[in-house]
């Protein structure tokens, strides 16, 4: 901790697949560096992975995704997942699985040396036909750490396999519409901003 520039912090840890189904669990080992500049909102990340999901295989799962959801006669509306005892339908999977990383998005926005945050719940989902990208408007709900509080996030999701993700939204406290893009290739288990 330097009072003049902010907090930093090493880490090392293991990443696992984050569809445990698939098969082998553990993906890789990885180490970063997170620093929390003074008076800004977001942490600056660095991170460095070593055996993880091959490109191809991400790109292929990638497109099979964006391939069915293009398919759909009706754009997907989905309400409260997972349900009220913790249960995902399979074929809901996909829509939490882009929700979860869109929300990785104001996490790593909102989160402090001293706050972070949980998706609990995707509490509505609505899907927009577009020509080209996949486009959903979803509200969750975060759970903030420590203070135990649920903050309610409206986010707009625009992905398209192999372009960076990007996200708009508004929580509950914000009075302002931001907006973030990083560097995920459109895969939630990509080694960058999903795995934090």
């Amino acid at each position: 901790v330097d009072s003049k520039q902010g907090c930093k912090i090493d880490l090392v840890f293991s990443t696992q697949s984050y569809n445990q189904e698939e098969g082998e669990k553990h993906l890789g080992n990885c180490s970063a560096h997170v620093f929390f500049k003074n008076e800004k909102p977001r942490p600056a990340i660095n991170i460095t992975c070593t055996r993880s999901i091959e490109k191809k295989k991400r790109q292929e799962d990638d497109y099979l995704l964006y391939k069915q959801l293009k398919q759909l006669k009706n754009p997907l509306k989905a309400a409260n997942i997972p349900d009220s005892h913790g249960h995902i339908d399979p074929s809901l999977r996909p829509i939490w699985d882009l929700a979860f990383l869109g929300s990785s998005y104001v996490m790593w926005e909102k989160t402090t040396p001293f706050l972070h945050y949980n998706l609990v719940r995707l509490t509505s989902v609505k899907q927009w036909k577009t020509n080209d990208t996949i486009d959903f408007d979803y509200t969750v709900l975060l759970h903030e750490l420590p203070t135990q509080e649920i903050i309610p996030c409206r986010i707009r999701l625009v992905w398209y396999p192999g372009k960076p993700l990007k996200v708009k939204y508004q929580c509950q406290e914000l009075q302002t519409l931001e907006e973030s893009s990083g560097t995920v290739e459109g895969s939630a288990e990509s080694t960058e901003l999903s795995n934090i």
